[in-house]
C-alpha cells in the first residue's frame, strides 16, 4: 500500500521512515504510471476535440490524434519524472547532499502524489469544457492558431491551469522535505534544490501560453 495520506499531510514524517529503508522504485513507478494515465486521458480528450479543426482532406488523422496524444502524454510523464530527478540530484550534489540517484527518483515519485489529484480535477474540467465546444474544420493556419489561443485563455482552462500549479507547488513542498531528509541537507539548501528547477519549469511551460 502507498501511504498517500502520510505523504501529502506529513511528508517530513514519511521521509523520516523512508530514508532508512532499502531503495525501491516499485511504488514510485506506480504513482508516476497513474499520473501518466490521467495525463494521457486528458491529452486524448483535447486531441480528439481538436481534430475537428482539421480540414476535410486531413480528417483521416482524426482517429490517430487521440492515440498520439495519449501515448505522448504518458511517455512525457516518465521523462518529466527523470528530468526532475536529475535536476534535484545535480543541484543537491553541488550543495553537498548525500545519497543515490535512485533514492532521488523515489523522492520525486512519492512527491508526485498531489499531482494525481490535480490531474483528475484537471481532466474533469477539460472534459466538461471540451464537450461544450462547437468545433468546425478550418483551413487557414492563422484561424486555427487564433482559435487555439482562445481556448487556452478561456476562464475555465485558466482555472484548470491554476489548479495544476497549486498541486505542483504541493508536490514541491513534499520534494523539499524528501531532499532534506534523504539527502541530509538543511531546509534552505533543500528549498533551493527544488525551487530553482520548478521556476525554470514554470517559465518554459507557462509563459508561452500567455504570449510572453
Amino acid at each position: 500500500m502507498i501511504p498517500i495520506k502520510e505523504i501529502i499531510l506529513s511528508p517530513k514524517s514519511f521521509f523520516d521512515g523512508l530514508c532508512g529503508q532499502p531503495e525501491s522504485l516499485s511504488k514510485p513507478f506506480i504513482i508516476i504510471s497513474i499520473l501518466g494515465l490521467i495525463s494521457g486521458i486528458a491529452a486524448a480528450i483535447v486531441s480528439q476535440k481538436s481534430a475537428g479543426l482539421l480540414p476535410e482532406e486531413a480528417q483521416f488523422l482524426a482517429g490517430i490524434l487521440p492515440v498520439v496524444g495519449f501515448v505522448g502524454a504518458v511517455i512525457m510523464t516518465y521523462i518529466i519524472w527523470l528530468i526532475w530527478s536529475v535536476a534535484f540530484f545535480v543541484i543537491s550534489s553541488l550543495l553537498k547532499g548525500e545519497g543515490s540517484f535512485k533514492r532521488m527518483m523515489e523522492i520525486v515519485g512519492y512527491g508526485s502524489v498531489p499531482q494525481i489529484i490535480g490531474g483528475i480535477f484537471g481532466a474533469i474540467i477539460t472534459l466538461y469544457y471540451m464537450s461544450g465546444l462547437d468545433i468546425r474544420p478550418m483551413t487557414d493556419p492563422a484561424q486555427i492558431e487564433a482559435y487555439t489561443q482562445t481556448m487556452l485563455t478561456d476562464p475555465m482552462m485558466i482555472a484548470a491551469t491554476l489548479l495544476g500549479l497549486i498541486f505542483l507547488f504541493w508536490s514541491a513542498n513534499i520534494w523539499i522535505f524528501g531532499v532534506m531528509k534523504c539527502r541530509k541537507l538543511d531546509f534552505r539548501k533543500s528549498a533551493i534544490t527544488v525551487i530553482i528547477p520548478v521556476i525554470i519549469y514554470l517559465i518554459v511551460s507557462y509563459l508561452p501560453l500567455i504570449g510572453i
